[in-house]
């Protein structure tokens, strides 16, 4: 089992997110088991996982299931909840003729990082639901492409063959991509001047964005 634990007082949007999502999603995201308040926490149970984070790099086996995992998750419907939109998360780097592009009603992980799908004998598991979006089928693939690249060290070219692996790339028109790209780059440019240790992503989205501009 694995617990998330919150104290009380603060904030549970990212605990009420996940678990609105959570029936919908396929079996390689652990269920929630329980949820509950006590001793001054809120508390949330999940099924345990017994793996290690995924291997980025371009010759690992392990990419194969991460696309398996991605291709699952594109096929699950969406709940019937309030959830923000990818126009809601990245609009503000975009120009507002822009929105027809970042629209769409697929349900999205938003944050494919390595530690956020675990191996084991059973696959991919793709955990920490905390930020779920609505929007374009591909927005998974074209995030992960970064990840490729900052943490497994992959080039643009060999990141663009990984995620065109993933059924929903297919839809990915290439307006949609720059647009997209780019915002995700300064996205990550902003959260790199707070935050110095995440400077490898913020290079990696800017040479992914210029890929496909």
């Amino acid at each position: 089992m694995f617990v998330k634990g919150q104290p009380d007082g603060g904030p549970l949007d990212e605990f009420d997110r996940e678990e609105s999502v959570n029936r919908v999603l396929p079996r390689c995201a652990p269920r929630v088991l329980w949820r509950l308040q006590a001793g001054g926490w809120h508390l949330m149970g999940f099924e345990g996982i017994d793996g290690e984070r995924a291997a980025y790099e371009p010759d690992s086996p392990e990419l194969d299931l991460v696309v398996a995992a991605l291709t699952a998750v594109g096929h699950c419907v969406a709940p019937r909840t309030r959830l923000m939109t990818i126009w809601d998360r990245w609009g503000y780097y975009c120009e507002p003729g822009d929105r027809a592009y970042l629209s769409g009603l697929h349900l999205l992980h938003t944050d494919p990082a390595p530690q956020n799908f675990l191996i084991d004998g059973q696959g991919a598991h793709l955990v920490d639901w905390a930020w779920p979006a609505l929007g374009p089928a591909w927005v998974d693939a074209a995030l992960w492409g970064v990840r490729l690249m900052s943490d497994g060290g992959q080039g643009p070219e060999q990141a663009h063959r990984w995620v065109s692996r993933v059924p929903a790339w297919r839809s990915a028109g290439p307006e949609a991509l720059r647009v997209f790209t780019r915002a995700e780059a300064a996205s990550w440019s902003d959260a790199a001047r707070e935050a110095p240790e995440v400077a490898n992503i913020a290079q990696a989205a800017r040479d992914w964005a210029d890929y496909w501009s």
